[in-house]
């Protein structure tokens, strides 16, 4: 019997709710990877207050701001991001231009 299984024959049914809810939150995934849902979600978390500050994103990521801003837009177009957290992502977090394909610094 797997750890899922036995979660879900508990006499008081508390198992099955969270597997059922469990399963609930994996059909509703945003995105494609583990690592695009982790960077979005961080980054809209912080969206709203202008962004994540440069401590909040090394600490977390091992990441200047401008290399966890160059990510996240690289995961975005793999996304299924609405408009609305877009705009409000490129608000806070707004890429850097472009220069012959290098990155401006």
């Amino acid at each position: 019997m797997t750890f899922n299984e036995r979660m879900t024959s508990t006499e008081d049914g508390r198992g099955h709710l969270r597997h059922a809810a469990r399963g609930a939150v994996d059909h509703k995934r945003k995105h494609r990877d583990k690592e695009a849902a982790i960077l979005i979600g961080f980054a809209s978390m912080w969206a709203p207050y202008g962004g994540a500050g440069d401590d909040e994103i090394l600490v977390r990521f091992g990441l200047s701001r401008l290399q966890f801003i160059d990510r996240l837009w690289q995961k975005i177009p793999d996304s299924n991001c609405a408009l609305e957290e877009l705009q409000l992502l490129a608000r806070a977090y707004p890429r850097r231009p472009r220069n012959n394909g290098i990155h401006a610094r």
